[in-house]
């Protein structure tokens, strides 16, 4: 495996402390965080991504890059846009699906903490600062903060990678992970992750069973009794770019990922993947299509409903072909 490094990395001092320090900057801005993006073929998208986060001022953070690209436009503007930037790394690799690139990132990560974004998120100012501040309780294994349409529009009912709640929440039980939080805003302390196994490899984009390596990841968080913190001033906000044909196919993609998750918790003994699967198909399914017709009078959201009664029964069917490994409640590859 190649590394491009555009600068000779992270350099750090200092080390984070071990109680809680909301009201210490100083403290809080010790955490050493990397900020690892995963793409593929999306050279043009991750401009404004990166761009973004070299202007964040937060001191000890590292940008690393998993590039699952076909192509060179990603390590092309990657390398115009860093310009020489030392706290950017470019990881090229020839493996396809999200969360494999997530977990390469992990094993290359050098930060304390490792917080993820997506090549269509742009992060708000203090993201990192407000991350920071969380993670000096030490009781906290992960944080997951507010995601807003970049777009800036009235809500349609359409949106992807929503979260606008303004209210901090602790969660230290298992919940449907969907409450949490999402993948293009969250971040881990780096030891626990890997004490974790890291993400699913055959859950999310890319993968067979095509989605949620970030709510399966929550789950067996809680599932451990680790806690988990909703925190709405580490914002970030997802651009709604795809086409109608691309976010249906997604949508299909988001109810086989919460079948497969919740196929595996049965097939583990886990009896909160009955509670996940049903509390999905009526909040997602019923009451969404009941929401297209009521409130947003729109058929596009009745038929993003209708995807999340059919595809979570598909995700199941097809998980039943991959063996699971019970010690660290993932899918083996």
């Amino acid at each position: 495996m190649v590394r491009w490094h555009y600068g000779r990395g992270m350099s750090v001092s200092g080390t984070s402390t071990d109680t809680v320090s909301t009201s210490s900057t100083h403290a809080s801005l010790d955490l050493k965080i990397t900020v690892a993006i995963s793409t593929r073929n999306r050279g043009a998208l991750i401009d404004e991504t990166l761009q973004k986060l070299l202007q964040l001022t937060y001191p000890h953070m590292e940008v690393l890059i998993v590039d699952q690209s076909t192509d060179d436009r990603t390590r092309q503007t990657v390398g115009e846009v860093a310009a020489g930037d030392p706290r950017v790394q470019l990881t090229p690799s020839n493996t396809v699906g999200l969360p494999v690139g997530r977990n390469i990132a992990l094993s290359g990560a050098h930060g304390d903490v490792i917080a993820y974004t997506d090549d269509d998120c742009i992060v708000s100012d203090d993201w990192l600062e407000a991350l920071a501040r969380e993670f000096q309780d030490p009781r906290v294994a992960a944080v997951f903060g507010r995601l807003l349409p970049w777009e800036g529009a009235e809500r349609t009912g359409i949106e992807t990678g929503y979260k606008p709640t303004l209210e901090r929440v602790v969660h230290e039980r298992p919940t449907p992970p969907w409450w949490v939080g999402h993948g293009g805003n969250m971040a881990f302390r780096r030891d626990v992750l890997l004490a974790m196994g890291g993400f699913d490899p055959l859950l999310g984009a890319g993968c067979p069973l095509r989605s949620g390596e970030d709510s399966d990841i929550i789950h067996r968080l809680l599932r451990e009794k680790k806690r988990i913190v909703y925190c709405p001033e580490a914002l970030a906000y997802h651009k709604q770019w795809k086409s109608w044909v691309e976010q249906t196919a997604m949508e299909r993609a988001y109810g086989i990922g919460v079948g497969a998750q919740c196929g595996k918790y049965i097939r583990s003994g886990d009896a909160d993947g009955y509670r996940f699967l049903s509390a999905w198909v009526w909040q997602l399914g019923v009451r969404r299509m009941a929401a297209g017709v009521l409130k947003w009078r729109n058929p596009k959201v009745v038929h993003l409903g209708y995807c999340q009664l059919i595809y979570p029964w598909v995700g199941i069917w097809k998980s039943l072909r991959h063996k699971i490994d019970r010690t660290k409640g993932v899918y083996i590859a």
